[in-house]
């Protein structure tokens, strides 16, 4: 979100003009982490989900949320962490919060339970379904900023039940104490090959009794300059093809997809 990244930057700057003149200074970890829980407080934060589309009960769950990464003891902590390391380091400070959660989600997804983790990708295959074409085909090619694409996720979810929605953010939630406490998932060469191998297979039948199959295998052969039109085909057909799949497989495709 626009706003939190900007307010996030905000209390970076508090510190950063008394620390440049004395580097030897440690920044307060306790007092980092007391000024990045009063963010959630600003108005600006609930007008920006309104302009999405939340109202009532989902407003509430969304700015709710929106304050768990400065307010959950492990996620603000390490937030407060990045901060004060940047001090040392000002060239390495990532300006975009909305990169930062998303990078920690993506590390704890392999932590989730099968279920869990088919839901968070299921909402990602609802999106790519959603979005006009040219948007749609820029996420295929992986030309989205994490913000921009947050941000359209974040516009997705406005239309969830208030259930539906509950259970996506705590998911999130989940996945980014995860991305924080636990190491990530990996998986051997052999197995990561082998994962390719049948997702490919999968996807190749679904082109195949394509329309336009002639158009997609060129695309696919060089996806990046491909037309956004054949992009998203092939994405959506992609997430088709790995929601079929059941139990083991499916389980470890996921898994592939969340990768460092």
């Amino acid at each position: 979100m626009r706003v939190i990244s900007l307010l996030t930057w905000l209390v970076l700057t508090l510190v950063a003009p008394a620390h440049a003149q004395s580097p030897e200074i440690t920044a307060n970890r306790s007092d980092v982490i007391r000024l990045l829980g009063e963010i959630p407080d600003f108005a600006l934060i609930r007008r920006e989900y309104e302009a999405l589309g939340y109202s009532g009960e989902k407003l509430d769950l969304a700015v709710e949320q929106a304050g768990l990464l400065y307010r959950d003891p492990v996620l603000a902590g390490y937030l407060a962490d990045q901060l004060i390391a940047a001090y040392q380091s000002p060239e390495s400070v990532n300006r975009n919060s909305g990169g930062l959660v998303i990078g920690l989600i993506r590390r704890g997804l392999g932590h989730l339970n099968t279920r869990e983790l088919r839901y968070y990708y299921r909402v990602e295959q609802i999106m790519l379904q959603s979005l006009p074409e040219r948007t749609c085909g820029r996420a295929v090619r992986d030309q989205l900023s994490p913000e921009k694409f947050s941000e359209l996720v974040t516009r997705l979810a406005a239309g969830f039940t208030v259930e539906s929605l509950r259970e996506y953010y705590r998911i999130q939630a989940k996945a980014a104490r995860f991305g924080v406490t636990h190491k990530p998932v990996l998986l051997s060469v052999a197995k990561s090959i082998e994962i390719e191998d049948r997702v490919n297979g999968r996807l190749a039948e679904k082109i195949e009794r394509s329309e336009n199959s002639r158009a997609l295998l060129n695309a696919i052969g060089n996806l990046e300059r491909a037309r956004n039109k054949q992009a998203c085909q092939i994405g959506r057909l992609f997430m088709e093809a790995v929601m079929e799949l059941k139990g083991r497989e499916l389980r470890e495709t996921l898994i592939y997809m969340s990768l460092p």
